[in-house]
């Protein structure tokens, strides 16, 4: 009973404090500078009460891990055969699928006149171009202005196609290959992982769900979505079977991709958590214990690489930040205050009949909110590590000021296709049948330029 009511008081307390800290926030915003329209203050307010419910339904669940997380069960069932081959297939067929839609819009408007000519225009432009500069000849590349602006992209996906490159010499196949290859090989490898907790049938389907993202286009793009994705499921996998020294450098590696690869270190200090407070201490001593949590410190190392460049080229290790402010007007902002800007920006493109509206602005603001509330309505039936990196996750990536894609960086953060496969739907074609509509509408908006980033 006791120990029921310090749990309550727990979680009264730190919702005050959230609703204090957001509710602050939001004041200080709103005096200071104003929305200007009545739309742009009803989806900053829907943003930041959503994310307060979400916050509120998720606290008990990260009280009890905390103060006494449930052991970790072993997997439901064995694997049927060919697996993994499964998992494979499904990714291969997701690109493959993605490529003709993508190429086909374009043929059908007439935008080119023949399959090669399309595919290269659909796949090596937008950031590409940069990220395949970097992997030729590093960050030398100088803007007009003389800025160094390529360093405004992290190293990890050039870094892996300029291997590609040094034995191959087209750089658009390199460029492929360092795309295709990780999301391919993280087929698996999230079978693996979300196998951990769930059956083969619901692993399945999370990989469908996650095969079915909006911006699922970008998985198929010569960018860093899909290393990205491959280095965080594979750091969480290893952390989770207890080899957290190779977990550290997978999740520096991912770190060493996107910025947003130091997140990691939230899901990882849950499951070192469960693992320091529910192992045995003759299996696990505790010794190994504090080196494992050492290992989780190889993370932010990828980041430390990152701002060493920044330093090595410029002088500088945080010159990326003023070049994303003066040239994306992208600084770190509220997430309420982008889904004000957004929501700004999207009314205008409605009324003088934009395309922006419909690449651009509407997905954000739609993946932005139904990101919230998947969360709510099934948050809480995922692991807690999970839960809480969503927090952290949404609240980085929808804060910024000037945030033009939104759904291609939610669309890595798998946790959402758990999130959709535990809805209480019976009929799980249901979700299918929601989703592939919108990710079609989505590629064939990418592929005909509508302002998709």
């Amino acid at each position: 009973m006791i120990d029921k009511i310090r749990q309550k008081w727990m979680e009264i307390l730190f919702s005050l404090l959230a609703a204090g800290g957001i509710g602050a926030a939001f004041f200080s915003w709103y005096t200071h500078w104003p929305p200007n329209q009545a739309i742009d203050t009803v989806c900053a307010v829907l943003s930041a009460l959503l994310f307060f419910a979400v916050l509120i339904r998720m606290l008990p669940g990260w009280i009890k891990e905390i103060r006494n997380p449930a052991e970790d069960q072993p997997m439901p069932e064995k694997d049927p055969k060919f697996a993994h081959l499964k998992a494979f297939g499904l990714f291969f067929l997701c690109l493959i699928l993605q490529t003709a839609l993508a190429s086909g819009a374009r043929l059908i408007a007439h935008y080119d006149t023949d399959f090669w000519a399309t595919f290269l225009r659909i796949y090596v432009g937008l950031d590409a171009n940069a990220y395949l500069s970097i992997a030729r000849e590093g960050y030398s590349h100088l803007s007009d202005a003389g800025e160094m602006l390529h360093l405004v992209f992290f190293p990890g996906y050039p870094v892996l196609a300029g291997l590609f490159m040094m034995v191959i010499p087209n750089q658009v196949l390199c460029g492929f290959l360092a795309a295709w290859l990780p999301f391919l090989a993280s087929g698996p490898v999230l079978y693996d992982l979300l196998r951990l907790d769930f059956g083969h049938k619901e692993t399945m389907r999370v990989l469908i769900l996650f095969c079915l993202a909006p911006a699922s286009i970008f998985y198929a793009y010569p960018m860093s979505e899909s290393l990205f994705v491959l280095c965080a499921a594979g750091c969480l996998y290893l952390a989770r079977t207890r080899r957290w020294f190779a977990a550290g450098i997978v999740g520096m590696l991912a770190a060493f991709t996107r910025s947003l690869g130091g997140l990691l270190l939230v899901p990882l200090a849950f499951a070192w958590w469960r693992q320091f407070k529910t192992e045995s201490r003759e299996l696990r001593p505790v010794k190994q214990l504090l080196r494992d949590a050492c290992c989780m410190l190889l993370v932010p190392m990828g980041l430390v690489l990152y701002l060493y460049i920044n330093f090595i080229y410029t002088g500088n290790p945080l010159i990326f930040m003023q070049y994303q402010n003066s040239n994306w007007y992208q600084h770190l902002s509220w997430f309420f205050i982008t889904a004000a800007t957004q929501a700004d920006y999207a009314a205008d493109a409605f009324l003088n009949g934009e395309q922006s509206f419909w690449g651009l602005w509407l997905p954000n603001l739609a993946v932005g909110f139904s990101s919230l509330l998947l969360m709510l309505a099934s948050g809480r039936k995922m692991r807690p590590g999970y839960s809480a990196w969503f927090m952290f996750y949404f609240a980085v990536s929808y804060g910024a000021s000037w945030l033009l894609s939104g759904p291609r960086y939610m669309a890595v953060f798998f946790p959402l296709a758990i999130a959709a496969e535990t809805l209480p739907i019976k009929r799980k074609w249901i979700l299918y049948a929601i989703a592939l509509p919108v990710t079609i509408a989505y590629t064939v908006m990418f592929a005909l330029r509508w302002s998709v980033w």
